[in-house]
């Protein structure tokens, strides 16, 4: 019986062990991808519809198991009605940062990234889930036909009062420029591990495994230090807001006074230590 077991779940699992290994490539070395996106977008705006830009590489199994899920019929029709697609190759992340950076991203944290753009003002719109599809070749395509139906009419949401507080809003540029600032910094040591990764194995730095294992730690923990100085600015002001509102509701009266009061509140910010970056 456990020798039957074993073969049935050989059975199951293989099928799609090999849809993930052969899925289809669409990354194809395009290392001068503006000209490109500039097309696209004119494209997008004549049509009215949005752009889509999936950034990845070949070499990334993730990236492929997102292109095999746009040949699901049920979203190549929503990518067809509502989209204009172009897949930007990334090299080993050290590729096309030109564009990247044209739409207000220091650097990728993962592929595939997606970016889905407003042609009338390159508005990046997903902002804060551009990179949801870093595990795509493991998500169910439903949430693929989810997302991208979502995001085809969906605009960012307004905020609320929180978000209507000149602090709190000063704070949110601290974090941006914060990311924007070791997002170069991780950009350019993608550049160098492109270089490496380019040459013989003798002529790679002797610390090469190393330094390539600190930027995969660095790519993973950047994103995560952000999102949380993102939730502890929202807590800080919240928490302000509260105890000056006393018993009463928060209102716009009361973020009036607390942005008059200019409370000095702090973020922990802790650059990437690094020898080399």
């Amino acid at each position: 019986m456990r020798l039957l077991a074993s073969l049935l779940a050989l059975f199951l699992i293989a099928p799609a062990a090999f849809a993930q290994e052969h899925a289809p490539s669409a990354f194809d070395q395009n290392y001068s991808a503006m000209a490109e996106v500039d097309a696209a977008l004119e494209e997008a705006l004549a049509q009215d519809k949005r752009l889509l830009l999936v950034f990845g590489a070949n070499w990334c199994h993730d990236s492929r198991g997102l292109v095999a899920h746009f040949k699901d019929p049920e979203l190549a029709a929503t990518l067809h009605d509502h989209y204009v697609t172009r897949f930007i190759d990334v090299g080993w992340r050290d590729q096309n940062q030109d564009v990247i950076r044209r739409f207000g991203v220091a650097a990728l944290y993962a592929t595939p990234m997606v970016m889905i753009i407003d042609p009338a003002d390159e508005t990046l719109l997903n902002r804060e889930t551009r990179e949801a599809w870093g595990r795509a070749a493991s998500t169910p395509v439903e949430e693929a036909r989810t997302y991208f139906a979502r995001w085809a009419g969906a605009v960012p949401a307004a905020g609320g009062v929180v978000e209507s507080s000149l602090i709190y809003q000063a704070m949110m540029i601290e974090i941006d420029l914060f990311e924007e600032e070791e997002g170069e910094r991780l950009a350019r040591a993608y550049v160098d591990d492109g270089r490496w990764r380019a040459q013989p194995e003798d002529e790679r730095p002797e610390d090469f495994a190393a330094r390539a294992e600190e930027i995969d730690e660095w790519r993973r923990a950047l994103p995560r230090q952000v999102a949380q100085l993102r939730a502890a600015a929202r807590s800080l002001v919240t928490d302000a807001l509260t105890e000056l509102a006393g018993d009463a509701p928060v209102s716009s009266e009361t973020v009036a006074v607390f942005d008059h009061q200019n409370p000095d509140l702090h973020l922990d910010f802790q650059p990437h230590e690094s020898a080399h970056w």
